[in-house]
């Protein structure tokens, strides 16, 4: 099994400015939360203003710096008014998490025989658009200041049906289909100055005999290691850190 030299204590930063998407759900909301922890400031992101400004009260409420946006990402003008508007405000993003997700066939644990086609194609079409306009986007941003940028996507078992917690055939699917993503994105000409990277949440750690997998120590290390910009090295992986416990990870979602 891999070591992962990350340092969970790294220092925090005012300067970087970090947009976290889909804060409506568990793990959007424990990232935006994180970073505001790590002294990033946070646009918090949802499709309804309601979490964006639940989550963003939260931050604000232990001192740090957060503020609420609400767009739909499946729209490409949405995404392009979401990045100018916060790069008009706040100046240039350095950071992007991308945890947002729309429900779909997943959320109710459908079998393979009981997806209708039409659910399929919606739930397929949905997020590797809002994966492709956001990645896009910030991919532009970033590059056109020449400087440093960091983008992450999460993926895992807990956006699955949260009473079965059992990984189901759609939800697998996108996740495979965003990390195939991340790891071209990291490799087309656009990402120079950005590294793209995905964190796996898993329930439990791969067996040792699994050699190549990458592990990191939890999710909140992995989160800050990869946010910052400074780690370029870093670029095209994914890394595999066990998701936060429940009464944590919801503890921001009410």
């Amino acid at each position: 099994m891999d070591s992962i030299p990350l340092n969970p204590q790294t220092p925090a930063n005012r300067a970087k400015l970090a947009l976290v998407t889909g804060v409506e759900h568990p793990e959007g909301a424990y990232a935006a939360r994180t970073l505001g922890t790590h002294g990033f400031d946070v646009i918090a992101h949802s499709f309804t203003p309601e979490a964006a400004e639940r989550i963003t009260h939260d931050i604000t409420g232990f001192g740090g710096h957060a503020t609420a946006a609400v767009a739909d990402l499946t729209i490409q003008w949405e995404v392009d008014r979401l990045f100018t508007g916060i790069e008009d405000t706040h100046g240039q993003i350095d950071t992007v998490i991308h945890a947002a997700w729309i429900p779909g066939p997943e959320s109710t644990g459908m079998p393979l025989q009981s997806i209708h086609p039409h659910d399929w194609d919606r739930f397929l079409h949905a997020h590797l658009r809002m994966l492709f306009t956001t990645v896009r986007r910030a991919m532009q941003s970033m590059s056109d200041r020449n400087r440093a940028g960091s983008i992450v996507t999460v993926v895992g078992v807990d956006r699955s049906a949260a009473d079965t917690r059992e990984s189901t055939l759609a939800r697998q699917v996108i996740d495979g289909a965003i990390e195939a993503f991340t790891a071209a994105a990291a490799h087309d000409i656009s990402a120079r100055t950005v590294q793209v990277n995905t964190i796996r949440l898993i329930d439990e750690l791969p067996s040792p005999e699994f050699a190549d997998q990458h592990i990191t120590p939890d999710f909140d290390t992995a989160l800050v290691f990869l946010a910052d910009p400074a780690h370029h090295s870093w670029s095209g992986k994914v890394l595999s850190a066990p998701a936060p416990a429940p009464a944590v990870r919801f503890a921001a979602v009410h």
